[in-house]
């Protein structure tokens, strides 16, 4: 499809470089505008000349501005399949359908061409559909926002799909299916990307919580007042360092440090706002139905300042094309490996993009099932297109007979030795995909370890029980960056992962040991001596605190929580390399007399998380004393280390 836009491009700009009336490249032949809305119709001409739009029996007539801007605004359009011709000034477009029209963006699983992956790959040459039109903006940046971007629409055919988007072809398509008139797709992605540079200044700014950010986005930003004004008292400080130096020079003293020069912001693909001033700002204020989004990857260790930030991006573009109910319908990103990293970050993610459905006028189509945690790529992009188009045809298509959603918790009971989660969006009942028993649900007692669960069916919710938690006090599923869960609905969506009490745990409280300091019996030299109370559970420094190598056995590590506070639960968790065994915790309230609450046994070569219990007690000092080590090696590491990935103190309510 590349060429042939590129060939379209270069025959419009020979069509209108020598006419006064011209067009933004989103103006070209084989187009779709949207009906049912009305629809600007813009572009330059000379200053004060009259410009008449001709389209479907409407003529509208303007002035160019003094700076040679001109719009006017079709009013609302009837679906129509048959070529029509738009016409502005002397430019003339061929081969215009009235019909629906989506903006599909993101990084690289909404980029994702069809020719990728063996099963869109095979749809390609049936991929032969006149009143599907497709267009694709290339890659650009900008500091500034930009007028016009060279693309060209195309009909949809084997030829213009294969490097098309596979999620915009199999959205659109499905679209064109099943409402019987023409669709257009303008794809605006790029692989890699984060969130932000896909967001105006304005749409940062719509969002209080991201004030910090955007004023460190303005200093930086060549042209805002802000970046001036940085930059202008950066000359003054250099006029003054050259008058001192020169006063230095004469008195033969050493010249003062030069005032560092004001950071700016890069010309790239990641910056904040770039994305939006080259890729998304050309198209303002093209009229279109909705828009889809299939991003996170690049942001998905953030939590929920993604959330945040989605509101940003909402607000920027719902601003600029005047349409502040713009449906808008996401992706929440596929289970992936994600290195090392801990599993917990990601499900932390899936929580925030949940999030997001607080936002009017949002939908989340849930693809946990058909992730593959191999590949941050999944394949099954038909699949991922169909529940996207799920939500438009519900919302904007008058299909309330279809619920888009997958089952999302509602909220969760103890009963007895079991816990009973509620759902909501059940269908017409809870299955499994496979038929199997449940997978990925766990449970947890007043001390938060979880423990893998039993799950049964009853009606639109599940009973979650384990012989290792007899009085359980919290739930969760899926909460792993590597679970592909089998819990759907009877229509087929799959439940979206949950924790019952994650963020805020209000049985746990505040882990009153993260970020303190500590003193070790037997410090190790081998960049192992941090990570204790990062807030992390990763099995590698600098996130895994380790003791030295030396022979004798006790040795202890000793956390200063900076002053007495009330515990009773202090949780330990040990990684799946070296070879800790038994683990003693002590409390102490002046740091010379301590007193055991509690010992664990830890299994050789497996990830695991200990809490010891015991009644109120004041502490200041958390001692954590390594008592043996087991005989074997885990991962090759001698066993004379004693490796933890985190010490947590708590009291529990």
């Amino acid at each position: 499809m590349k060429s042939l836009l590129l060939c379209a491009c270069l025959a419009a700009a020979l069509t209108t470089t020598h006419a006064a009336v011209q067009m933004p490249s989103i103006f070209t032949d084989h187009m779709v505008l949207q009906r049912e809305l009305p629809v600007p119709v813009w572009g330059m001409a000379a200053p004060g000349e009259d410009v008449t739009v001709e389209f479907a029996g409407q003529k509208k007539s303007t002035k160019a501005d003094a700076s040679g801007k001109w719009m006017v605004k079709l009013d609302p359009l009837t679906a129509n399949a048959e070529p029509q011709v738009l016409k502005a000034g002397n430019v003339t477009i061929q081969d215009v359908l009235v019909g629906e029209v989506w903006l599909a963006s993101g990084q690289s699983n909404m980029e994702w061409e069809m020719g990728m992956k063996p099963d869109s790959a095979a749809d390609i040459p049936k991929a032969t559909h006149p009143n599907l039109r497709l267009i694709e903006v290339p890659k650009t940046v900008a500091l500034s926002p930009q007028d016009n971007v060279p693309a060209a629409w195309a009909r949809c055919s084997p030829e213009s799909v294969a490097s098309f988007s596979a999620i915009g072809y199999y959205f659109g398509l499905r679209l064109q299916e099943e409402l019987k008139v023409p669709v257009g797709i303008i794809l605006s992605a790029w692989g890699g990307t984060r969130i932000e540079p896909w967001t105006s200044l304005e749409g940062f700014d719509a969002v209080p919580a991201l004030n910090d950010f955007t004023k460190d986005v303005r200093s930086k930003l060549p042209g805002s007042d802000t970046y001036r004004a940085v930059n202008e008292k950066y000359l003054a400080d250099i006029a003054t360092w050259t008058q001192a130096g020169r006063v230095a020079l004469a008195q033969n003293q050493a010249l003062p440090a030069m005032p560092a020069q004001p950071a700016s912001l890069p010309l790239n693909q990641v910056t904040p706002t770039t994305l939006y001033n080259a890729m998304i700002h050309p198209l303002v204020p093209y009229a279109f139905r909705g828009a889809i989004w299939y991003q996170g990857e690049s942001n998905h260790n953030e939590g929920f300042s993604y959330t945040e930030k989605t509101k940003a991006l909402l607000a920027s573009w719902r601003g600029v094309f005047q349409q502040p109910n713009l449906p808008f319908y996401f992706v929440q990103i596929a289970p992936w490996q994600y290195g090392a990293e801990d599993i917990e970050t990601l499900p932390q993610f899936w929580q925030a993009q949940r999030e997001c459905l607080n936002i009017p006028n949002t939908g989340m189509a849930t693809i946990s099932d058909i992730g593959e945690v191999v590949d941050i790529h999944p394949a099954h992009k038909k699949e991922v297109a169909r529940r996207l188009s799920l939500w438009a045809l519900a919302k904007n298509y008058g299909h309330k007979e279809i619920d888009p959603n997958g089952p999302l918790y509602a909220s969760h009971a103890t009963e007895g030795s079991a816990i009973r989660v509620k759902f909501d969006h059940a269908g017409s009942g809870l299955a499994t995909r496979d038929g199997k028993p449940f997978t990925y649900f766990e449970i947890a007692g007043k001390d938060g370890i979880f423990h893998p669960a039993e799950a049964k069916i009853d009606g639109s919710s599940v009973l979650i029980s384990a012989a290792a938690v007899p009085e359980p006090r919290r739930a969760r599923f899926a909460w792993s960056k590597l679970a592909i869960a089998n819990l759907m609905n009877k229509e087929g969506l799959p439940a979206t992962a949950f924790h019952t009490h994650w963020p805020v745990d209000p049985d746990l409280g505040d882990n009153l040991a993260r970020g303190c300091t500590w003193e070790s019996s037997d410090k190790n030299t081998y960049g192992w001596d941090t990570g204790l109370t990062d807030g992390s559970l990763l099995e590698f420094p600098p996130n895994c605190y380790a003791t030295s190598n030396t022979e004798a056995f006790p040795k202890h590590v000793t956390i200063d929580l900076k002053q007495a506070k009330t515990l009773n639960l202090v949780r330990v968790s040990v990684p799946n390399v070296g070879s800790t065994k038994t683990v003693a915790v002590s409390i102490s309230t002046d740091g010379k007399t301590f007193r055991e609450v509690g010992k664990h046994v830890f299994s050789l070569a497996k990830t695991e998380t200990a809490g010891v219990t015991f009644p109120d007690a004041e502490a200041r000092y958390v001692r954590i004393t390594y008592l043996d080590h087991h005989d074997k090696l885990s991962g090759e590491y001698p066993n004379t280390f004693a490796f933890t990935t985190e010490v947590e103190a708590y009291r529990m309510k």
